[in-house]
């Protein structure tokens, strides 16, 4: 007979979690002495005041209620939590330390069976930087950095902790889409009132997040996992809600476009190649006229266009976004001594040392735009081989479910090569809102099929 996670033994008192409430308590009242001391006169601060006192009773009576209402409306935050820091900590830290502290409890749990699967796949990376935190040239900054990377893995184990039965995977993907009904509806009232401008890109969306790319990677996600609620024959979905969203995928496109993101566009676009490929050749058709409607628009093909000029570096000239991410790629790595080649200059790093290396920083730092050169350069060819080895081992356990569910762990293993592709070009590590719901889906992915297939097997062996 399983044992399974029940309401009542999810919320049970235990040492652990009186520890934690302790120390909570403690955290929030010197917290609130301090924060008023030295900031009550600012009235956007002391907002966060009471706000961070009901989080901490959240957390200490409930705290997979505070899960829950985190997930369901961390997308549509970040506006609200970027007014509430000061020196780079507000109530986003909060929320990020909380996070983590409930991944810890859960992973304690007496009945948690995924825990190997956390030391497989996660510590070797989170290891290598914890090294590389050790002689990092900003360690503020690194420390920072580092505990934004653990509550990333921190998804992964609440997922593996949370979905055991399809009730709950059913129960967590929806709270997962209803996440994006705020970010998507006020990205087309963000477009209607004049967006973003960008110097080299002209008017750009980025709904509640604090960077159009952002919203385009998230926007990818919530595509794809809306696609698998229309395909499979899932029933936590209600009929009437999976008839709309073919409408709510077409919206999502609209407004990856407005972002004007090139890579996110790409990574979309192959996935539905490939869906088409294996799957149901009648997208191949979709596949092929999208491009071709979207180059209608002025905006999209001035986007493209951009991409065949300012590609050399010349005095008085101007590099498109493309080759100026080319020439910091080749500057920080022509700058790097052999001796750090091993493991690198330290966590966050690149930042830190762009004004010397890149020609065009001037007095401003900037990130390398490029996971694989920034993990060169921040800690080494052997922090390098640990994310490949994060990541591919990951699709390697996913891949041992894909017969007992072809379309669900196509996805997840195609949402996993969107990440490769789009790590080419962006700063994808720095991304917290996107990397939460992206660890959380594939830990959830990861959670049913194994449970789905323990579940088959105690079935056959007792028949």
């Amino acid at each position: 007979m399983h044992e399974y996670m029940t309401m009542k033994n999810i919320f049970q008192p235990s040492i652990a979690v009186v520890f934690a409430a302790i120390l909570a308590a403690l955290f929030f009242g010197v917290f609130s002495v301090v924060f008023v001391e030295m900031f009550g006169e600012k009235l956007s601060l002391l907002m966060a005041l009471p706000v961070v006192m009901i989080i901490g009773l959240l957390f200490i009576f409930d705290r997979y209620l505070l899960f829950t209402l985190i997930l369901l409306l961390r997308p549509a935050l970040d506006p609200i939590l970027e007014k509430t820091k000061i020196g780079g900590l507000g109530v986003g830290g909060v929320l990020n330390a909380l996070v983590i502290i409930i991944a810890l409890l859960a992973i304690i749990q007496k009945d948690f069976q995924l825990r190997s699967i956390l030391i497989r796949t996660w510590v070797p990376f989170l290891l290598v930087l914890l090294i590389a935190v050790g002689f990092a040239p900003d360690f503020t900054h690194a420390v920072k950095s580092y505990l934004s990377l653990i509550s990333n893995a921190a998804m992964f184990a609440l997922a593996l902790t949370l979905v055991k039965t399809q009730a709950d995977y059913g129960r967590w993907m929806r709270i997962v889409l209803l996440s994006s009904i705020i970010p998507v509806f006020y990205g087309f009232v963000d477009y209607a009132t004049g967006g973003v401008v960008y110097a080299d890109a002209g008017k750009r969306v980025a709904s509640t997040f604090s960077h159009p790319n952002i919203l385009a990677f998230y926007l990818v996600l919530i595509i794809t996992l809306s696609f698998y609620f229309i395909k499979s024959k899932i029933t936590y979905i209600p009929p009437s809600v999976k008839r709309l969203l073919p409408l709510y995928i077409i919206m999502m496109i609209a407004l990856l476009l407005f972002t004007k993101t090139r890579s996110a566009w790409v990574v979309c676009f192959v996935f539905f190649a490939l869906y088409g490929l294996v799957y149901e050749r009648k997208y191949l058709l979709f596949v092929i006229v999208s491009p071709l409607v979207a180059l209608l628009i002025p905006e999209m093909q001035d986007r493209i266009i951009d991409l065949t000029q300012g590609n050399e570096v010349v005095t008085y000239g101007t590099l498109n976004s493309y080759a100026w991410r080319k020439y910091i790629w080749e500057s920080s790595l022509s700058w790097m001594q052999p001796s750090h080649y091993f493991l690198g200059y330290g966590l966050e790093s690149f930042m830190h040392y762009s004004i010397d290396f890149f020609p065009l920083a001037g007095n401003m730092e900037t990130g390398a735009h490029n996971v694989y050169v920034q993990l060169i350069f921040d800690t080494g060819v052997v922090g390098l081989l640990s994310f490949v080895w994060l990541y591919g081992s990951v699709a390697f356990y996913l891949a041992q479910f894909y017969k007992a569910n072809k379309l669900m762990i196509f996805l997840a293993i195609m949402l996993l090569c969107q990440y490769g592709l789009l790590a080419y070009s962006d700063n994808m590590l720095s991304y917290l809102a996107f990397n939460w719901y992206f660890w959380f889906v594939l830990g959830s992915t990861y959670s049913i099929a194994y449970h789905d297939k323990k579940r088959l097997q105690n079935e056959f062996s007792s028949a």
